[in-house]
């Protein structure tokens, strides 16, 4: 437990939670954000239940604290469903370790490290993955009906990682009984429907068009497999070749081979339909349904199966060492640890672990010791590789532990993880039973002492949580309006959860461009609206950050003006705030203290648009006279 918590801290309403936020506050209060970027063309939140289970939550509880309970909640179900699905297809004193590397190894999946499963924030990804793992537990226990109940409650929750489980489970029922093919049948009514444009099945066979596709590989590339880099597929091979072995050990027993062989058959399955229906035909709903998510069940299986397979290779006398230390330098390399390994080495690896069989007898002993301190020297270089870039971006952060958490960046790489928890298990086992004891106790001071740390939201963060729906700016901002509000981070937060507003544009309202063709067109309108100033703050930010003692930095007036007049067919927005003063039409001013000291962070102010359009027009009028 202790682990869970301390490897994957929490760090706010960020990434995805971001946007099951606003569709929970659309759904508390569809007039004020029904004309927000994210919902003027429909949203990925037509195709799930979850925003209205969140909005039900935030009429009794603050989005703050509820999102922080449930991220932790969604946790402990993530790993309490993983390890229900291990006791039933690993022998018992596999268990265990298996439970371990899928606390300690890397969870991501896919393309550019974007994508992991049990996600450290709320969304419903977590909980649909917890029960996904859930059903597939009753599956393999032969509870087949029960397990199709539960495959229906993650998919209404999540479509597509449900749907990515249920493939695996299909392919699990038809390896026990082909007349689970006779299901494809299924496929007929559901073209027929798609034909007949009902729903969302009308995006079956629609074709997206080359300019709508431009526009989604400018943002979204990771959809298409063939936008992804040689990097992602070594992980993917990592993924499979372990699979593979997994796959082969059937004389070990329970039912981990037989769905390492059902995870092999949907992984083929999603990428082929992917890239098929995706990458070639380019139809709509294929598109945004992402077979390929059926990574996140390999993967999980593959870093499960490990530690088993890294043992039973290590105890076989007829291969030795060696293969044992490819595999491990395999899984520990091949995983996805973002930017900071070489997954491609895998590549080498993985066929000289094929192979070695074959050229054992061809090898002296001296070679052999060669190789194994080449892949200890591998194996280290990894390592410090790691740790140096964990330091380096430190460093970049002025050694701010509040903007990161060192210490976990440094402990949680896989290598020096399972050193400690080899090392603690080791100690356990040869512990008298009052050294057992005390071990019982420092697990519990363990447990309390990574829940008092795990909410490791920045200052700033914590002040724009805390500050939800509260008068920051002393001024009433119309349920009409739109906000601008210019984030470093290209954050939405402060429209939708400070102000309680529409936001005017980000990135963010973007997410779902592959749903409804209307929303890339109408972000690229706004997005160049708002460019001049967009490109004069990042200036500034830039300036104020590498010198603090630089002059006052503002944006130009012409700049402002300019976003404050409509340009073609779209509105400006109606309100904007920026972290610099521009001396006038200053409307209101919030001066954001560190939640714990109190010393001013930043300060941000608010203005109205017409302000500054009203400046441009006397300009007009008095060059026309």
């Amino acid at each position: 437990m202790a682990l869970i918590l301390y490897v994957k801290p929490y760090t706010g309403i960020r990434h995805d939670s971001t946007l099951y936020l606003v569709q929970a506050l659309h759904v508390l209060n569809p007039g004020i954000f029904g004309r927000d970027l994210f919902f003027l063309a429909g949203s990925q939140a037509d195709f799930t239940i979850f925003p209205q289970l969140v909005a039900l939550l935030l009429k009794v509880v603050e989005p703050g604290p509820a999102f922080l309970v449930h991220s932790m909640l969604g946790r402990v179900a993530f790993y309490a469903a993983s390890a229900y699905l291990i006791v039933g297809i690993f022998p018992a004193k596999w268990r265990w370790p298996a439970a371990f590397a899928l606390i300690i190894m890397p969870t991501g999946y896919g393309a550019f490290s974007m994508f992991s499963y049990a996600e450290p924030f709320f969304t419903a990804r977590p909980v649909s993955e917890a029960l996904s793992l859930l059903a597939l537990g009753l599956l393999v226990r032969n509870r087949t009906w029960s397990s199709i109940l539960v495959f229906a409650l993650a998919g209404a929750l999540h479509p597509l990682q449900g749907l990515a489980a249920v493939i695996v489970a299909w392919c699990w029922l038809v390896q026990r009984d082909r007349r689970w093919l006779w299901s494809l049948w299924l496929v007929i009514p559901v073209a027929l429907l798609g034909w007949l444009k009902v729903g969302p099945l009308e995006g079956l066979f629609r074709s997206i068009d080359a300019e709508w596709r431009e526009m989604i590989i400018g943002l979204s590339d990771q959809v298409y497999l063939g936008k992804w880099t040689p990097r992602d597929w070594c992980i993917v091979l990592t993924d499979v070749y372990l699979l593979t072995l997994l796959a082969a050990k059937v004389q070990l027993g329970g039912a981990a081979p037989k769905l390492a062989r059902s995870a092999l058959w949907a992984v083929a399955i999603g990428l082929a339909c992917s890239f098929v229906l995706s990458d070639v035909l380019q139809l709509i709903l294929p598109t945004g349904l992402q077979l390929w998510r059926v990574l996140w069940l390999a993967h999980w299986l593959a870093v499960a199966s490990a530690p088993m397979l890294i043992w039973e290779s290590w105890k076989d006398p007829q291969r030795g060492t060696i293969p044992a230390l490819l595999l491990f330098l395999i899984a520990l390399i091949g995983a996805s640890v973002p930017y900071s390994t070489l997954p491609w080495a895998v590549l080498g690896l993985i066929p000289l672990h094929m192979a070695w069989p074959h050229v054992k007898a061809k090898t002296g002993a001296g070679i052999r010791r060669l190789l194994v301190v080449a892949l200890l020297a591998a194996m280290l270089i990894a390592v410090t590789r790691y740790e140096l870039k964990a330091l380096h971006i430190f460093a970049m952060l002025d050694h701010n532990y509040e903007l990161m958490r060192v210490d976990v960046v440094m402990l949680a790489y896989p290598l020096i993880l399972l050193t400690l928890v080899a090392a603690a298990v080791f100690c356990f086992r040869r512990a008298n039973r009052f050294g057992q004891a005390l071990f019982g106790a420092l697990s519990l001071v363990a447990v309390a002492g990574a829940l008092t740390v795990w909410d490791s939201r920045s200052p700033w963060t914590q002040v724009q949580e805390s500050a939800t729906g509260t008068d920051v700016f002393g001024y009433d901002v119309p349920e009409a309006a739109t906000v601008f509000w210019y984030a470093s981070e290209a954050s939405p937060l402060g429209p939708w959860l400070v102000l309680r507003r529409a936001n005017y544009f980000s990135p963010y309202q973007l997410s779902g461009q592959m749903f409804n063709r209307d929303t890339p067109f109408i972000g690229r309108e706004l997005k160049i609206q708002i460019d001049p100033v967009m490109v004069q703050a990042e200036i500034c930010d830039f300036v104020t950050r590498s010198d603090s003692r630089a002059a006052p930095c503002r944006v130009s007036t012409i700049g402002l003006e300019s976003l404050c007049t409509a340009h073609g067919r779209l509105q400006p927005p109606d309100y904007f705030v920026l972290p610099f003063d521009q001396l006038e039409h200053v409307r209101g001013k919030w001066v954001v203290r560190h939640p714990a000291t109190g010393e001013v962070i930043l300060n941000q102010y608010l203005y109205k648009c017409t302000d500054w359009a009203s400046g441009l027009k006397e300009a007009d009028s008095k060059e026309q006279g």
